[in-house]
């Protein structure tokens, strides 16, 4: 399987999309490359902490996916230029600089790994 730089997958992150919402935070990426299929995914790490699959879920215009929930069969599709929002809730986070861990697995491609940085106002 072809690897990816990390300098493309990090630019998967929409930079100054993390924020805090009523029941927990979220962050935003946008999908500048190839039509992508996310067939599995893992925990969320914030700040090297993980958070349980079942608080984590997929945003996609009306659609939502539960990290539980996504598997090769109930898959969700990211198409070029368009962007989802991963939405954690039960966590909410102090302001300052954060570090994000996301974890997924692609079709075709498999495990897709990559940390950013930013910080919450």
């Amino acid at each position: 399987m072809a690897k990816i730089p990390d300098f493309l997958l990090r630019a998967l992150y929409v930079k100054g999309s993390l924020r805090n919402t009523d029941d927990g935070f979220e962050f935003q990426m946008k999908n500048e490359l190839d039509p992508v299929r996310i067939i599995g995914a893992r925990p969320v790490m914030i700040d090297r902490r993980p958070i349980p699959l079942d608080q984590c879920q997929f945003i996609h215009g009306e659609h939502r996916a539960r990290f539980t929930d996504v598997t090769p069969e109930k898959s969700v599709l990211m198409r070029k230029g368009e962007a989802i929002a991963v939405h954690v809730s039960g966590t909410t986070l102090a302001t300052g600089r954060r570090t994000l861990g996301i974890d997924v697995i692609v079709k075709d491609l498999g495990p897709v790994r990559f940390n950013v940085s930013d910080k919450l106002s």
